[in-house]
């Protein structure tokens, strides 16, 4: 049917790409075959047409585009079937895994055309998990964007938030240069949100450890206070995420870490008695 839709099927590698799609099993001992992706009229027909008839079908689509070329602008292309993405259910495994990949490769900015609502819904239902990952760095980097943003840290499901300390323990060195928002704190303490507070210090800890500047460090004893206050549990589970970081990237944690956690607990036990 795609291709009888061809008044001249004479660009060879769309009429490839067209094949690929009707075929579900692609040659495994070519997953990278180069295709120029250079979208027209005719693929966004064939979007219409193929997201319009199941879940398979979809995948098949997906599958076909997310494998033929390893570059990342040619990635960027594949917007054009954003809008359907965001709108779907994904009962089946092979789709999402498939629509998870597709989020990997474009990434956060890829979705602009939809909002960060509609991009943090999809993440919400995808419920992703590191095994799902071909590259951690680039999910820890998403996420980061994902939770600074407005809409992000007030409904990014927790499971990400906890997922992302996982991928900043990992990929910490990679993350040394991302932009640090202060707002999201204040907003968390605002919101009440304490299992997000204790992941997001975490994070903060790992990636951007508060300086020497007395000022920095005097604000996060407070704000570790409040969270000690109210989620005792917190400072075992930021224990534990130092020591597997300190463990896993040969560093010592922050003396400071120590200190202000030590500070911070004195000033809760001081105002139960």
């Amino acid at each position: 049917m795609i291709c009888e839709n061809y008044s001249d099927p004479v660009d060879v590698e769309e009429l490839l790409l067209s094949l690929e799609i009707g075929f579900r099993h692609l040659n495994p001992q070519y997953p990278q075959m180069e295709a120029k992706l250079s979208h027209t009229e005719h693929h966004q027909k064939l979007i219409n047409i193929v997201i319009n008839n199941g879940d398979e079908v979809t995948a098949d689509l997906l599958h076909a585009w997310t494998s033929t070329s390893s570059s990342h602008e040619q990635y960027m292309a594949l917007d054009v079937c954003v809008g359907h993405l965001v709108n779907m259910q994904y009962p089946s495994q092979r789709l999402r895994r498939l629509v998870i990949r597709f989020v990997e490769l474009i990434g956060y900015q890829g979705f602009e055309q939809v909002g960060v609502e509609g991009f943090v819904g999809l993440l919400n239902d995808l419920h992703v998990s590191v095994r799902d990952m071909d590259v951690k760095t680039y999910w820890a980097r998403l996420l980061l964007d994902t939770i600074q943003s407005s809409e992000g840290v007030q409904h990014l499901s927790h499971p990400y938030w906890e997922l992302l300390v996982e991928l900043a323990i990992s990929e910490s060195q990679t993350l040394k240069g991302h932009a640090y928002s202060p707002q999201i704190i204040t907003f968390l303490l605002k919101a009440s949100e304490w299992d997000k507070l204790e992941c997001w210090l975490g994070v903060v800890w790992i990636v951007w450890p508060p300086n020497d500047d007395e000022t920095t460090e005097k604000d996060m004893k407070n704000v570790m206070q409040l969270l000690f206050y109210h989620q005792p549990s917190a400072i075992q589970k930021l224990k534990q995420w130092m020591v597997r970081w300190s463990i896993e990237c040969y560093v010592d944690a922050p003396l400071s870490f120590r200190q202000i956690c030590r500070q911070a607990l004195e000033g809760v036990q001081q105002d139960t008695m």
